[in-house]
């Protein structure tokens, strides 16, 4: 017979029942905030890629809070003009459309003879058919989701209020975001981030400045590309495209819209060789121009530039594909020290 082991007890002590307790209490808080949270980083980003540039105003004498709004008022003005300079011509577009109606019914009533014998040929209307009925519920289904939309619409315009907001007030202090981080840190780690703080003001300011470039290029081989195709409002347009340029991967599809709408009524050939050309823009622009201009800016390598951009779009939708290359930057930053330290004791553990 085999002896019997002995008993061992655990001795589970109140207090580590009440840190485990408090610890599960503090992550359910954050999760219910999650929106506020994400709404301070995304202010934290902003107010440190613009701090360089309010900093480069102040050293001019001109205050802090003047420097802020200078730059809130240039966004507006800029895409104020571009919208205001895109919009006429597709209300004139369109009103030519409406008036070609006639021959352009025409044309789809031959296209559908056509493709009616095709497929009474081949069997594809069933096919047809059935797309046709899944497009009907689906477009039931977003017309009952048309209060859900209002919300979201509604809480974006309120969540883009609060960030200016609070980055005028992060920026306009000299040190207002170091303030916040000494608020809110135990003493002993107040010098640490404050230093890490300078760092990535520095970097992200060197991002933004990356955009811009990033945008410029766009611009310019968007207004190259049409006008050699001799496209109307070839500036606009191309004024249009670096203003999307600020959201990766789907800007340049949002600017080839009113581009191969444009061009359509002119030339439906035409139109088709717009896309193209937007198509090699957005390759060139995903594939090269992004991934070095970002390596440039705040020293990540292109292939992880495209990697934490696919990871940011995944986790955040259009949010996280804007703030990827950021966020990984400040990421980068904290881990640094890190991987130095690592690499100093190894250093030591061979000598």
């Amino acid at each position: 017979m085999l002896p019997l082991r002995p008993k061992k007890e655990v001795n589970i002590s109140t207090r580590s029942i009440l840190k485990v307790f408090v610890i599960i209490l503090l992550f359910w808080f954050l999760y219910i905030i999650r929106d506020i949270l994400a709404i301070l980083f995304i202010s934290f980003v902003l107010a440190s890629a613009l701090d360089p540039w309010i900093d480069s105003f102040h050293k001019r004498k001109i205050p802090r809070a003047v420097g802020i709004l200078i730059i809130y008022l240039v966004m507006i003005a800029v895409i104020s003009v571009t919208v205001g300079l895109i919009i006429p011509p597709i209300v004139e577009q369109t009103k030519e459309i409406t008036n070609s109606f006639p021959e352009y019914f025409e044309r789809l009533s031959e296209l559908y003879t056509n493709f009616q014998n095709f497929s009474n040929e081949y069997g594809v209307e069933s096919t047809v058919q059935d797309s046709l009925n899944n497009l009907n519920s689906t477009l039931a289904q977003l017309g009952g989701g048309i209060f859900t939309v209002s919300s979201r619409f509604f809480g974006g315009v309120f969540a883009l209020f609060a960030v200016l907001v609070i980055v005028f007030y992060m920026t306009v202090g000299e040190a207002g975001m170091k303030e916040f981080f000494r608020f809110v840190a135990p003493s002993k780690y107040q010098p640490y981030l404050v230093q890490k703080i300078n760092q990535v003001q520095t970097k992200l300011g060197m991002w933004l400045r990356g955009q811009l470039i990033l945008s410029l290029i766009i611009f310019a081989l968007t207004y190259l590309g049409l006008t050699i195709l001799r496209v109307e409002y070839a500036l606009v347009l191309a004024l249009f495209a670096g203003l999307a340029e600020f959201v990766p991967y789907i800007g340049p599809i949002i600017s080839a819209v009113p581009a191969v709408f444009l061009t359509f009524a002119d030339s439906p050939i035409k139109a088709l060789i717009v896309i193209v050309l937007y198509i090699v823009i957005q390759q060139l622009e995903n594939q090269i121009i992004v991934p070095k201009v970002m390596q440039k800016s705040v020293g990540l390598n292109p292939l992880v530039v495209i990697v934490v951009m696919l990871v940011g779009a995944k986790i955040a939708g259009m949010a996280g594909l804007i703030l990827a290359v950021p966020t990984a930057t400040i990421i980068k930053i904290f881990l640094g020290d890190f991987f130095e330290d690592r690499k100093e004791k190894e250093e030591r553990l061979e000598v």
